[in-house]
């Protein structure tokens, strides 16, 4: 288990929505008097950023079937970048995401492109003093995780003004792909939602009640919307799970 003592954590809680284009712009055009734009989405030309993570499991699936299982304590293994080129990406975020109940805890730590692109191809970090990336590998090994799932989407980022710390954002086509690499040669998209768009509202203090207020106005509704989830299932030509209809 990951030694929490010494590692630092976010932790928060993390709601999900899905949005018709409709009821996104309902719900941001109610939100403008108690939001503001975040750093990233502020500099970003379109103001959406683009996040892509690759996504580790075992060779059969085991954390795949643990979330889809309804297991409400689950680690999800991730590196993430802001760049859709190689070229164009000074670092990379090594990421652990631990689920307890409701509660979501992550850790993550920086490495350069070329220290991924070296765990990727002999699964060993140089920086061994780094407390999130010696779990990280450790974890690799013991479970066996290899690359599975690539991730795409365009994020828009928004703080609250109250100063409760609460966050929103926007995930705009999110779509994923079957790739052992973070920057492939080659790479065939699947589309999750072609015509939806995923609300996610976090918060670390008791939710504000105006956003409660907003959220029931727009008629919108909880629904579990794994990105890892939906990568694996879109993307993976190998995996079957009982009680799909399709694909």
């Amino acid at each position: 288990m990951i030694e929490e003592d010494v590692l630092s954590a976010t932790t928060r809680f993390e709601r999900k929505y899905r949005c018709t284009h409709a009821q996104y712009f309902a719900f941001k055009n109610a939100l403008y008097p108690y939001i503001q734009q975040d750093f990233y989405t502020r500099k970003a030309p379109s103001q959406r950023y683009l996040v892509r993570s690759l996504y580790f499991d075992t060779k059969h699936y085991q954390i795949f079937f643990e979330k889809a299982g309804g297991n409400s304590d689950r680690i999800k293994y991730r590196i993430r970048t802001y760049s859709d080129s190689i070229e164009e990406c000074p670092t990379i975020r090594v990421e652990m995401k631990i689920r307890e109940a409701n509660l979501t805890k992550k850790f993550g730590s920086y490495v350069s492109i070329e220290d991924c692109q070296n765990f990727l191809g002999n699964r060993h970090w140089n920086n061994q003093n780094d407390p999130v990336l010696q779990d990280f590998e450790r974890h690799t090994h013991l479970l066996n995780l290899i690359p599975k799932t690539l991730v795409e989407y365009h994020r828009e980022g928004y703080q609250t003004k109250d100063g409760s710390g609460t966050r929103i954002t926007f995930d705009h086509r999110i779509k994923s792909a079957s790739s052992r690499e973070l920057f492939p040669a080659k790479i065939r998209w699947h589309v999750h939602h072609e015509q939806m768009i995923v609300l996610e509202v976090k918060h670390s203090n008791p939710l504000p009640e105006w956003i409660n207020r907003l959220i029931k106005s727009q008629g919108l509704k909880l629904v579990p919307n794994s990105k890892f989830s939906f990568g694996i299932q879109t993307s993976q030509p190998d995996l079957v799970f009982p009680g799909w209809s399709n694909r």
